[in-house]
């Protein structure tokens, strides 16, 4: 028993790769909250929010189909120590045979907590400016010359001279003038 994948990571597109991160993110969460913090409304609270993409998803190809069976049985599964009569029944009705008692639990999976793309704010003189979105393995040079070209950002700096460029690493570009 227990997770298997029925997809290629490879051929999922951008939205079904996020939605995939949320799952992996969900269970990273749960982990946490079960393991070390003991705090189980949050982990009941995270399982909601997966729930709810869960109930936005629209699987279109078979690989998301893949992805929504992964999620609800990794629902089932986080949620089965709270619910166990309640997940032992949805454990069924996804199609195990097995005892839910005797499956794993989920492992996160790091890759897919791996972002592509990371959002990083830009300000000029500590106000901001623009919201720039950049390869997450993008340098310092790149993300700053991105943050130049932004035509908000040019606006504000016209033609004056940039005295420094402060460059927080996947978070923040600050231009001084």
């Amino acid at each position: 028993a227990g997770i298997v994948k029925s997809y290629a990571v490879e051929q999922l597109n951008a939205d079904e790769k996020s939605f995939r991160r949320q799952i992996h993110e969900t269970l990273s969460k749960v982990d946490d909250d079960f393991g070390r913090r003991l705090t189980f409304n949050t982990a009941i609270a995270a399982n909601m929010e997966l729930l709810n993409a869960v109930a936005k998803l629209k699987p279109t190809s078979n690989a998301a189909k893949g992805l929504r069976h992964e999620a609800l049985t990794s629902i089932v599964l986080m949620l089965s120590p709270i619910i166990p009569h309640v997940c032992d029944e949805l454990w069924q009705v996804l199609g195990y045979q097995s005892d839910l008692l005797r499956a794993p639990w989920p492992t996160v999976d790091a890759d897919a907590l791996v972002l592509d793309e990371i959002d990083i704010v830009v300000q000029v003189n500590g106000k901001l400016r623009a919201k720039i979105t950049v390869p997450a393995d993008a340098d310092k040079e790149s993300v700053e010359k991105i943050a130049l070209s932004e035509d908000n950002v040019k606006k504000y700096i016209d033609d004056k001279p940039i005295r420094k460029v402060i460059i927080v690493p996947k978070k923040l570009v600050n231009i001084v003038i």
